[in-house]
């Protein structure tokens, strides 16, 4: 399974949108992005919600990818300006929350940042941490991960431990923490098993009282319930933007929650 590729994977994953009518997606993407009752579990975000009060004060929220092809740091604010026009690229789940974020907060306090460690796993991520939270200063990290643990096949128990290493480092540099499970598709799931890292995930922020964004069960669901239809053989721009949409705003709502939560248990 480790010999499996990330364009087979990025290309069934999301962008199969073979047969699925735009208008469809675009309802879809303007609805309240349904997601099943209690899925997501919301925690106190206490050094993003006191980055937040500090009104002279910029405040970082950094995203942390290891699928995807490009190894940089980015503002989550779209590509710079070509002269030779083009077709837009596709957006993702960054970009639609610097987009909710400059909503709420007009003054340009809050900032994404979007930092790419292609197809590397948690451990590997772990490597590199320290000098990334100690360059970036996020009020919060999102770690998206699990991903290339899964195809690798690596050892569940590794992958417990870097992630809790992780943890600890990211709360001993000042910040919070939420980390995000694989993306789901019907179409790789013969492919290889995410489900012993997602529940190792969910076990893991659980005891250290740590956000975690269920996207792999999230993404299910919307299968199950054709919300989206990720069965398709053809790509489809228009659905990857739609899901990252969704994805992008329930993230947003649930740093809302976290932030709500430190501030009405603050003094």
């Amino acid at each position: 399974m480790a010999r499996i590729g990330f364009a087979l994977f990025l290309s069934t994953v999301l962008l199969g949108a073979g047969g699925f009518p735009a208008a469809r997606a675009q309802d879809a993407a303007t609805s309240a992005c349904s997601m099943p009752a209690g899925l997501m579990e919301s925690v106190s975000l206490p050094r993003l919600a006191a980055g937040l009060k500090d009104n002279a004060t910029k405040t970082t929220i950094l995203v942390l990818n290891s699928a995807n092809g490009v190894s940089r740091t980015t503002p989550a604010t779209g590509a710079a300006p070509t002269e030779e026009p083009r077709e837009a690229a596709p957006r993702t789940f960054p970009n639609y929350m610097q987009e909710g974020l400059r909503t709420r907060y007009p003054d340009g306090r809050v900032s994404v940042l979007v930092r790419n460690q292609p197809r590397r796993t948690a451990r590997e991520v772990l490597d590199a941490l320290p000098g990334i939270l100690a360059k970036d200063k996020p009020a919060l990290l999102i770690w998206q991960t699990g991903t290339y643990d899964a195809i690798r096949g690596e050892d569940i128990e590794a992958f417990a431990q870097a992630l809790q290493e992780g943890i600890r480092l990211t709360q001993e540099a000042g910040s919070d923490i939420i980390l995000v499970s694989p993306q789901y598709s019907p179409r790789t799931d013969f492919a290889f098993d995410v489900t012993p890292y997602v529940t190792t995930m969910r076990w893991l922020t659980r005891s250290n009282g740590v956000g975690f964004f269920d996207r792999t069960a999230l993404m299910r669901y919307w299968s199950e319930e054709a919300v989206f239809d990720f069965s398709g053989g053809r790509s489809g721009a228009a659905l990857f933007n739609n899901v990252h949409n969704c994805i992008g705003h329930l993230l947003i709502r649930m740093i809302n929650s976290g932030v709500e939560l430190k501030t009405v248990g603050s003094h």
